[in-house]
């Protein structure tokens, strides 16, 4: 057999193996996977002051807790100054009175110069971090508080409010202890203008002299007013 006959017998032979090898093929992408998602176990909140209606009617006085730290107020509103800080180190404190919105109010039990009647309560506002115990349903609701930015007379004593910046003008009303009206203005002679009804006492309106003042709230730029 001549060179040629090998050569093409050998060739032959190498197609059907060739045909009968695997076709490399290009690896499959795997995919990524997203890490699993970490539980985070919910975190819980610090007890709330209770609505006005979910207040407890236990026995004894009613007093507050602070679980948390946070601010009480000189009058029941948050535009009104912060008096302090009520927190967890502190012991707890007697309620005395409420208002219809869920404000609570305690006597801090310290001095307040002439402050009286609800002016020496202090103000918790609704949802803030604290725990209530004792029969604080039976707390009445305050009939007025004062409101935040204004400036008070609280009388000691009967205090005559006259017609004119004049003591012989006619006298219209005379302030009782518990009767409060805002001073809205001052004249250059020594006279208050008042108002009651932004106080307690609706319809009462005129001047008081200066010297009968017993003053609450920002009373340092009272503007002037003419007699």
């Amino acid at each position: 057999m001549d060179r040629r006959s090998l050569l093409g017998i050998a060739a032959l032979a190498i197609v059907p193996l060739a045909c009968s090898l695997p076709v490399p093929t290009s690896p499959t992408p795997v995919e990524p996977t997203s890490p699993l998602p970490t539980e985070v176990p919910p975190t819980s909140a610090p007890p709330t002051v209770a609505s006005p209606t979910d207040l407890p009617s236990g026995s004894g006085a009613c007093s507050a807790t602070a679980t948390a730290a946070f601010d009480v107020y000189t009058r029941p509103s948050l535009l009104a100054d912060v008096f302090g800080t009520f927190s967890p180190d502190f012991p707890p404190v007697t309620i005395g009175g409420r208002t219809a919105d869920g404000w609570l109010g305690f006597d801090p039990g310290v001095a307040q110069a002439a402050n009286i009647g609800v002016f020496r309560l202090r103000w918790i506002a609704p949802g803030s971090p604290a725990t209530l115990s004792g029969d604080c349903a039976s707390i009445p609701i305050d009939p007025w508080v004062p409101a935040p930015g204004v400036c008070y007379q609280m009388s000691m004593g009967p205090v005559e409010v006259h017609s004119a910046a004049d003591p012989a003008s006619a006298v219209s009303h005379t302030l009782d202890v518990g009767e409060f009206v805002a001073v809205t203005g001052r004249t250059p002679t020594g006279w208050l203008f008042v108002n009651g009804a932004d106080g307690n006492v609706p319809g009462v309106i005129g001047f008081i002299a200066e010297m009968e003042m017993n003053a609450s709230g920002p009373c340092d730029s009272i503007p002037e007013v003419s007699s």
